[in-house]
C-alpha cells in the first residue's frame, strides 16, 4: 500500500519537474529572441493576423524603396533642369548686353560662349543615373542626344543644322531677297501679294494716314494688298505695312511721304507728281525696305524657324526640311519625305501614344502608381536648344554695317526668344510637373513611416514577448523547479546533480 503511494507519488514528481523543466527552457528561449514561438504554429490563432501583417509590412517596405530609387533620379532631372533654366537666361542676356565686337573667328564672345553652353545642355539632357538615362523615355539604356557638332554639321551622310537653317534662310528670302512676295504697280494702284509657298514673310495687315491713298486688304488667297493713289499725300503721312515671319513674330515697315528728292533708303517717297508716279514711288521705296528687311531680320527669324524644323521631333517626328531647290520651294516637309537624309539629335523613345511623364512610373501605394518621366525633346526643352544652337551659327564681319545689323537683329531675337516669359517659364512648367510628381512621393512616403510603425507594434503584439513578464515567470518556474528538486532530494535521497 505504502510502495504503491510511493511508486505514485514519485512518477508525479518526475512529470510537474519534466513540465517545469521544459516551461523554463521555452521562457528562456523566448526571452532571448523576444518571440512568443519560433515557428507560425506556436502562435495559434494569433498566426494569420501575425502573417498578414509581415506581408503588409514587406509591401510598405517595398514601396519605400521604389520612393527611394525614383526620387534619387527625380534630383538629379530636378537639378538638370534648373539648370538649363539659368543657361537660357544667361545667353539671353549675354545677346543683348554684348556690343557688336566680332572675334578672329568671326563671331561675337556671346555666339561663342552659346556654342558651349549648348554642349552643357546636351551633356545635362544625356545624364545618368544608376545606369539609367533619366531623359530618353522609356529607352534609360540609350543616351537620347547627340553630341553638339554632329547635330550642327551632320554625319554619316546625313545633314546637320547648318545646312538646314540656311536651306529655310534661302527658301524664306526667295531668288529675289523679297521674302517670296510679288510688287506690282498699275497705273494708281500698288499692289503687295504673297507667293503660293509655305515660305516667307505673310501679309498681316495695312495702314494708312495718307490723304488721297485708299488701302485694302490683306484679301483673297494667296492673300494681296492695294494702295490705290488718287492725288497727292500730305508730307509727313505715314503707309505701314505688318508681315507675319516664319518664327511667327511681326515685323512692320513703314515709309513716310515727303516733298522733294528723296531715297528709297531713308524710307521716304515723294508725294509729288500723278497717282501713278505716287504709286511707283511707294513701290521702289517697299522693295529696297523689303529687301533690307529680309536680310536682317528676314535672315534671323527664318535661322530660327529653321533650327525649330530641326529639333522640334516630339510625338515621332522627324526634323522637317525645304522640299525641292530652296529658292523655289513651295513646301515644308519630313526629311524623310522630303529625300534629304537628315540627322535626328534624339535618338531616345519617341513614342507619339505615351506621354513624356508616363515614360517612367513608380508605384508608391496600393493602387497609386505615380509618373515622373521626361524626353529630352520635349518642346519646351527642344525649343531652348533650337534657339541656343541657332545663335552659335552664323558669322559676321567685324566692319560690315550689313552685318552688324544682321547680328544685332539676330541676337535682339534670339535675347527675346530665351527670356524668362517666353521660355524660362516654359521649361519651369515641367519641373512644376515633375516636381508634384516628387511631392506625391514625398506624402506617400510620410504615410508610410506612420503605417510601417502601426504595422511593426500590432505584429510585435502577436509575435512578441513582454520582457519583465517573461522574467518573472522565470522566477516563478525556477523557484518551483527547486522546491520540486527538493522534495524529490528528501524523497530519494537525489541531487539536482544526480537529476540533471
Amino acid at each position: 500500500m505504502i510502495g504503491t503511494l510511493n511508486g505514485f507519488s514519485s512518477s508525479v514528481m518526475m512529470n510537474v519537474l519534466r513540465n517545469n523543466s521544459s516551461l523554463m527552457q521555452d521562457l528562456t528561449i523566448q526571452l532571448s529572441t523576444g518571440k512568443k514561438a519560433q515557428t507560425y504554429g506556436g502562435l495559434g490563432r494569433d498566426a494569420g493576423m501575425a502573417l498578414d501583417y509581415r506581408s503588409q509590412i514587406t509591401s510598405v517596405k517595398g514601396y519605400q524603396s521604389s520612393i527611394e530609387q525614383a526620387q534619387v533620379q527625380i534630383s538629379m532631372m530636378n537639378l538638370g533642369l534648373e539648370r538649363v533654366v539659368e543657361i537660357g537666361a544667361e545667353i539671353s542676356g549675354s545677346a543683348t548686353g554684348t556690343q557688336y565686337d566680332i572675334s578672329s573667328n568671326n563671331q561675337s564672345v556671346a555666339q561663342v560662349t552659346a556654342a558651349t553652353l549648348s554642349r552643357e545642355m546636351i551633356g545635362i539632357l544625356n545624364t545618368e543615373v544608376d545606369g539609367d538615362f533619366v531623359f530618353s523615355g522609356t529607352t534609360t539604356d540609350v543616351e537620347p542626344a547627340i553630341n553638339y557638332d554632329r547635330i550642327v554639321y551632320g554625319y554619316g551622310g546625313e545633314d546637320g543644322l547648318l545646312t538646314v537653317t540656311d536651306e529655310r534662310i534661302r527658301a524664306d528670302a526667295g531668288a529675289d531677297g523679297l521674302g517670296r512676295l510679288d510688287l506690282s504697280t498699275v497705273g494708281p494702284t500698288m499692289t503687295l501679294s504673297e507667293e503660293v509657298t509655305d515660305f516667307g514673310y505673310k501679309l498681316s495687315a495695312v495702314t494708312s494716314t495718307l490723304s488721297n491713298v485708299t488701302v485694302a486688304g490683306p484679301a483673297g488667297s494667296p492673300a494681296s494688298i492695294d494702295v490705290t493713289v488718287t492725288g497727292e499725300p500730305v508730307a509727313g503721312q505715314v503707309l505701314s505695312f505688318t508681315f507675319d515671319m516664319p518664327d511667327g513674330s511681326s515685323e512692320i515697315i513703314q515709309m513716310t511721304g515727303h516733298q522733294g528728292a528723296t531715297s528709297p533708303s531713308e524710307g521716304k517717297f515723294s508725294v509729288s507728281g500723278a497717282p501713278g508716279t505716287i504709286a511707283t514711288a511707294i513701290q521702289d521705296v517697299l522693295t529696297y525696305q523689303l529687301g533690307q528687311n529680309v536680310a536682317s531680320a528676314g535672315e534671323a527669324a527664318s535661322r530660327i524657324q529653321g533650327s525649330m524644323d530641326f529639333f522640334l521631333t516630339s510625338g515621332g517626328g522627324e526634323p522637317k526640311r525645304v522640299v525641292g531647290v530652296p529658292e523655289t520651294a513651295t513646301t515644308l516637309d519630313t526629311a524623310t519625305a522630303a529625300g534629304k537624309p537628315t540627322l535626328n539629335w534624339y535618338v531616345g523613345d519617341n513614342d507619339a501614344l505615351v506621354s513624356s511623364r508616363d515614360t517612367a512610373k513608380v508605384q508608391i501605394d496600393n493602387k497609386l502608381d505615380v509618373s515622373y518621366g521626361a524626353r529630352a525633346n520635349e518642346d519646351s526643352i527642344a525649343r531652348q536648344l533650337a534657339y541656343m544652337t541657332a545663335f552659335s551659327l552664323p558669322t559676321y564681319d567685324q566692319n560690315s554695317d550689313a552685318d552688324e545689323e544682321r547680328y544685332t537683329t539676330f541676337a535682339d531675337a534670339i535675347s527675346s526668344g530665351l527670356s524668362s516669359v517666353n521660355q524660362g517659364d516654359v521649361v519651369k512648367t515641367t519641373l512644376t510637373e515633375i516636381g508634384v510628381a516628387s511631392k506625391v512621393m514625398e506624402d506617400a512616403n510620410l504615410r508610410h513611416h506612420t503605417s510601417l510603425s502601426m504595422l511593426q507594434t500590432a505584429l510585435t503584439d502577436k509575435e512578441g514577448i513582454n520582457d519583465e513578464e517573461v522574467a518573472a515567470k522565470i522566477m516563478t518556474i525556477r523557484t518551483t523547479i527547486e522546491a520540486s528538486y527538493q522534495a524529490a532530494s528528501m524523497m530519494y535521497n537525489l541531487s539536482l546533480t544526480k537529476f540533471i
